[in-house]
């Protein structure tokens, strides 16, 4: 179906006269002919009472001849002046738009070859029009008034063949050559040469400062008065008489035809035969075209009505576009706003049934349509509970998608495909609009695809679907994973750890499921301690790895000694435990570390005649824990240790026994790792004080200058003896290590030793000594500021009778301490000198940062 934008009235049927030219204002309607002659005519119009159509009548008012016997080759009314302008023979006159008399004796400009009105002026005088004049060398720019024309202003120029004004802009044809001229600052822009002898220069303005110029190869060309052209061009059909604009149309006329032609999209959208068409124009919204004899109008039809018939068409965007650039005409905004978001959900559907997805999703966006219109024509995926109506009038009608599609299988999986998701977007950018069949239909749309993104959809846990319709629909496409996930999210976990034992054990199967894992995942957020306990040997008999997270991370209230005593079957996963109550829950309980550090003892001992990296793993483990573990029992570890070969794991638990001698002997004669001797030394008097550090290192000094048990005196390891001496001099009293000493040993042996313990002596001495100054200092300055207070304040009495406010007992000496408020206590009585201990003043802070509110005397 074609576009009817316009329809052809006739106005004057016929006339004894050559037209040339017209203009129009209001019900005035007037001619120039092409023997100089102006006729008026009083143009009415009415409806036709049988058939309601739209039909005029014309009465002839006046005429002028303007004497110059040439045609008259332009019209221009001048509305609020009471003014008609015509131009014959290069004279412009000034005519009464009445009558039609000459306003003064001659014309008003002369030697003009063509004028233009200023459709946008830029004065405030409603009473004055601008218009451009084109003489052969120049353009002038005129104020009209009602008996004169004023020049303001001239630019040279070649002769002008057409041309337009708008502000402070003029678009003017040459010879050959399109420009533009800014009449505040006479400057002149080129646009684009034509040939003058194939094409006639049609200059009209379209918008503010743009203009519509005729250009080669029966272009319409849109420039802008910088120069520039924003929009593409036109392709008319053949060559033009006229071209007018009524938007958002561009009408132009041809010897046979009036052509419609779109400014939205340029594509050309009606026509209509006019036999001789010379001219067109728009006069304030009255669309007149003329041939040699006759007159007709083109009347717009209402856009509604254009727009209804595109839509019938499936012309969809060209509806949509239509509507949105012509405004609210005729209604409100809000019943605009209104038609305009039916259309845009009109071309959804039909752009959908079309499988222009894309363009679907975005005029459902636009339009905002119902989400609900679209879900129902994919049957089952609303839910059966809720009672939809489509919309009334349809805004299509599809019955469903497989009738759209034409039952292409293909085409419904894809158009499902986009369902999902304008859904999934839907939901994203609409989260409140119909919330329970948006999520439905997405759950039932992921199942039949049957991909891992369901899971991910479910695992946000903000769903709000029907949830025994889902489940049924999940489980009869075999998504068990999927029901078990959804019951998780929405709380009924039981039913999911049902659905979840049934995948375990295989009595159904699922592809998108992870194992023992995901059982697991929805035991740890149980908070019923009952339901753990129903489940916890069903996992543990499967993944004692896995069955421990039960118990490691449940949010249920579980009793460590219950949980023990239930994992006792299971090793790993009882080891797995005490690391939790221990490493995690930080518990200080000793049977728990006591079992640990055992339970590696015992692995240990086993792997000790291996040589491998678990066997290494362990040992670091049990060394770990000796050390960092200060609650196990040493009695029971050490029996366990005895007659083995871990040798550093026995001196760590001697070293928690306090008996540093045996550890000591055990490292360095058993072991040999002497290393390891002085590392124990270290960690043991990490955080001792001087002196029992110093015996620390002295029982290893000792140990180093005595041979081992059985041994000679040659065995003695005196070169570790010397390192250590040398390494941890000040860690070692000086006087002790002289009595250690053998006495034939030489000077040289030991001078690294000595030279770094004197040292060492000298600087604690001075540090002593500083220590010292600055208590003294700090005494003295106190002393002062006590000083001080006394001469400020002066003696307090204090009389035999006066007791403490506080423990209301008397004060049996001299040291007492007194408040702002009179209040007197005993110093112990009162801790807090800013604070009354009888009424609770806060009392401000003196100046003095040393000084206190409350004075104490003694």
């Amino acid at each position: 179906m074609a576009l009817k934008a316009f329809e052809l009235v006739s106005v004057l049927d016929k006339v004894d006269i050559k037209i040339e030219c017209f203009e129009a204002s209001g019900s005035d309607l007037y001619l120039g002919t092409d023997d100089s002659v102006v006729v008026h005519y009083l143009v009415e119009e009415r409806t036709h009472d049988a058939s309601a159509k739209i039909v005029y009548s014309t009465n002839r008012i006046a005429h002028k001849n303007l004497g110059t016997k040439k045609a008259v080759s332009q019209l221009k009314t001048a509305s609020a002046l009471g003014r008609v302008m015509a131009l014959s023979d290069g004279n412009l006159y000034l005519l009464d738009s009445d009558v039609l008399s000459t306003i003064g004796s001659s014309p008003k400009i002369k030697n003009v070859a063509v004028f233009c009105v200023n459709e946008n002026p830029n004065t405030l005088d409603p009473f004055t029009i601008q218009l451009c004049v084109g003489k052969r060398r120049c353009i002038q720019v005129c104020s009209l008034h009602e008996d004169r024309v004023s020049l303001l202003k001239e630019l040279p120029t070649p002769e002008p063949i057409s041309m337009a004004m708008d502000g402070n802009f003029v678009c003017v044809a040459g010879q050959g050559q399109y420009c533009v001229f800014n009449i505040d600052t006479g400057d002149m822009q080129d646009l684009f040469p034509y040939d003058h002898a194939t094409t006639y220069p049609h200059v009209k303005r379209i918008a503010k400062e743009e203009f519509l110029l005729a250009g080669p190869g029966n272009l319409g060309m849109f420039v802008t008065a910088a120069g520039i052209s924003e929009r593409p061009p036109i392709q008319w059909t053949e060559e033009i008489s006229a071209v007018s604009y009524y938007h958002p149309y561009i009408i132009t006329i041809t010897p046979q035809f009036i052509r419609i032609y779109s400014l939205i999209d340029q594509q050309h959208k009606q026509t209509l035969h006019f036999a001789g068409g010379e001219l067109v124009g728009n006069f304030d919204g009255q669309l007149y075209v003329a041939a040699g004899s006759c007159v007709a109008c083109l009347m717009p039809q209402p856009w509604t009505a254009q727009v209804e018939a595109l839509m019938e068409s499936e012309r969809v965007e060209e509806a949509v576009e239509l509507a949105e650039h012509t405004g609210a005409v005729g209604m409100s905004q809000e019943q605009y706003h209104h038609l305009c978001r039916t259309l845009s959900q009109r071309a959804g559907f039909v752009r959908l049934a079309h499988g222009d997805f894309t363009q679907a999703h975005q005029y459902f966006t636009r339009g905002a349509v119902d989400v609900r219109e679209v879900i129902s024509l994919f049957p089952g995926l609303l839910p059966a509970s809720v009672e939809f109506m489509r919309s009334q009038p349809p805004l299509h009608h599809l019955a469903d998608i497989s009738q759209a599609m034409q039952g292409d299988q293909a085409k419904i999986l894809e158009a499902k495909d986009f369902l999902l998701n304008y859904l999934l977007h839907t939901r994203h950018h609409d989260p409140h609009s119909f919330r329970m069949e948006v999520d439905t239909a997405i759950i039932k749309l992921e199942a039949e695809k049957k991909s891992s993104d369901l899971l991910l959809f479910l695992e946000c846990g903000d769903i709000a679907c029907n949830i025994p319709e889902c489940a049924a629909w999940l489980q009869d496409h075999h998504q068990y994973s999927a029901v078990a996930k959804l019951y998780r999210v929405q709380g009924h976990l039981e039913k999911a750890l049902k659905m979840l034992t049934k995948l375990v054990r295989e009595e159904v199967k699922d592809e998108h499921f992870k194992g023992i894992q995901d059982l697991v995942d929805c035991l740890i957020i149980v908070t019923d301690s009952k339901i753990i306990w129903q489940y916890a040997d069903f996992v543990l008999d499967r993944d004692p790895k896995e069955g421990v997270r039960v118990f490691t991370q449940t949010k249920a209230p579980l009793d460590p000694p219950q949980v023990l005593a239930a994992l006792t079957r299971y090793p790993d996963a009882r080891l797995g435990y005490l690391h939790h109550l221990i490493d995690t829950k930080k518990l200080q309980d000793e049977k728990y570390h006591t079992e640990l550090v055992l339970h590696y003892v015992d692995q240990a001992v086993q792997q000790s005649g291996t040589a491998d990296e678990g066997s290494s793993e362990v040992r670091t483990q049990l060394q770990d824990l000796l050390i960092s573990s200060s609650h196990y029992q040493p009695q029971p570890v050490l029996a366990r240790l005895q007659g083995t070969n871990l040798y550093v794991e026995t001196a760590a638990v001697y070293g928690r026994l306090g008996q540093h001698e045996k550890a000591l002997s055990l490292l360095v004669h058993q072991v040999r790792d002497f290393s390891a001797a002085e590392q124990y030394c270290i960690a043991q008097s990490r955080s001792a004080d001087h002196r029992t550090k110093s015996d620390i290192f002295l029982k290893l000094l000792k140990i180093y200058l005595h041979p081992p048990p059985g041994g000679r005196e040659d065995d003695i390891e005196l070169a570790q003896a010397v390192d250590l001496l040398t390494v941890h001099a000040g860690e070692l009293d000086v006087s002790a290590v002289l009595a250690l000493l053998p006495p034939h040993w030489s000077l040289s042996i030991v001078h690294h030793y000595l030279r770094a313990a004197l040292r060492n002596s000298l600087h604690q001495n001075r540090i002593k000594r500083i220590q010292q100054t600055l208590i003294r200092s700090e005494n003295l300055q106190q002393k002062f500021i006590f000083y001080k207070l006394c001469k400020d304040i002066g003696p307090i009495p204090l009389a035999a009778n006066r007791i403490c406010c506080v423990c209301n007992s008397g004060f049996s000496n001299c040291q007492f301490t007194v408040y702002p408020n009179g209040v007197t206590a005993h110093p112990a009585c009162a801790p807090d000198p800013n604070v009354c201990p009888l009424t609770g003043t806060v009392f401000k802070a003196a100046k003095s940062a040393t000084s206190t509110a409350a004075l104490q005397y003694s």
